[in-house]
């Protein structure tokens, strides 16, 4: 079961579609100076405040978002060979590992980011930071499970595939795996 979780995990991480093609649009990753102005005109900051978070940003830079791996190209599952099979597998493997680590990594970044802006952001700005981190967090949930048509098998991440169960039909369009194997 795992291994069928892994072959679709990385048929999707390799088969992607083209970009507005119904999968969901990441926003674009602001620098430092973009991410404080935009906090400082919705936070309503003081001058001590926005120097103080442009500081906490710029520690943070590059430190809060999930970079994708590159991705080789796809082949047809069909036409690989048992060895080709078995090295595919072992790097899907370690590809979920090593995500699932920076998973944990973002998560440990993210806590320290807020613990330090709980210390920058009087208690309503930071009431009303935590209410748009995590309606923007439902709102990302809501656009994966539409743009991968319910998620993979077995539920959510970490581990079990994308939030929400299997694709509609039971697997990809027109069933089973790309290349109808």
């Amino acid at each position: 079961m795992a291994v069928i979780g892994l072959m679709a995990a990385a048929a999707n991480l390799n088969a992607q579609p083209p970009q507005g093609a119904g999968m969901p649009q990441m926003p674009p990753v602001l620098n430092p100076e973009e991410k404080t102005a935009q906090m400082a005109e919705k936070y309503k900051l003081t001058d001590e405040q926005k120097q103080a978070v442009l500081e906490l940003n710029q520690k943070y830079d590059g430190k809060l978002e999930m970079k994708m791996p590159e991705q080789g190209e796809m082949k047809d599952f069909r036409k690989m060979t048992d060895a080709e099979r078995e090295e595919f597998m072992k790097e899907m493997q370690s590809r979920m590992a090593e995500m699932q680590e920076t998973q944990a990594q973002l998560e440990e970044n993210q806590k320290a980011y807020e613990d330090e802006l709980k210390g920058i952001l009087d208690k309503k700005q930071f009431r009303k930071y935590r209410s748009d981190v995590l309606r923007a967090q439902a709102e990302r949930e809501q656009a994966m499970q539409r743009g991968f048509g319910g998620g993979f098998p077995g539920g959510g991440f970490p581990g079990g595939g994308m939030p929400g169960g299997g694709f509609p039909g039971g697997g990809f369009p027109g069933g089973g795996f790309p290349g109808g194997f």
